[in-house]
């Protein structure tokens, strides 16, 4: 039976420490595969996905792909190019429009996918995904928790 692991925390960070926590978490994060990344609305979400990318070596602003569904980036890890995607599935009505929209199709390609409001999709999750974890605390400050399946 596969058992929930925690693979990197934070217990609690204020905002200022945001880039440091990123810098350790890109490092704890896969090359490719989905990575689910849940919190209420307001929690930093969007904001830690464009800390992740700033680490990786992205260029380009990583602005809420809220709009557009899906923002796709090359980012350098370990002196590779990879393919890093950051979709935000808050707008989509269910799963048929995300499969409309190739987001199903997406989530199985050989790329790192960083799916905001993943809940939106149960479905077309795969059962390998990992779980970002990101909640703000009563002062302000948040915490971080990425975990993973394992048998």
């Amino acid at each position: 039976m596969a058992t929930l692991v925690d693979i990197c925390t934070w217990r609690r960070f204020e905002l200022s420490e945001l880039e440091e926590v990123a810098a350790r978490l890109s490092q704890c994060l896969p090359h490719s595969g989905v990575v689910a990344v849940h919190g209420p609305m307001g929690a930093g979400k969007t904001t830690l996905v464009r800390a992740l990318l700033q680490a990786w070596g992205v260029e380009e602003d990583a602005a809420s792909p809220t709009f557009g569904l899906v923002h796709h980036h090359k980012a350098h890890r370990n002196g590779e190019e990879v393919k890093v995607r950051h979709m935000d599935l808050y707008r989509l009505e269910d799963e048929e429009e995300a499969e409309r929209s190739g987001i199903a199709e997406m989530l199985g390609d050989p790329a790192l996918n960083l799916v905001e409001w993943p809940e939106r999709v149960p479905g077309l999750m795969p059962d390998d995904a990992w779980l970002l974890r990101i909640e703000p605390l009563e002062d302000g400050a948040r915490s971080c928790i990425l975990s993973q399946l394992q048998a």
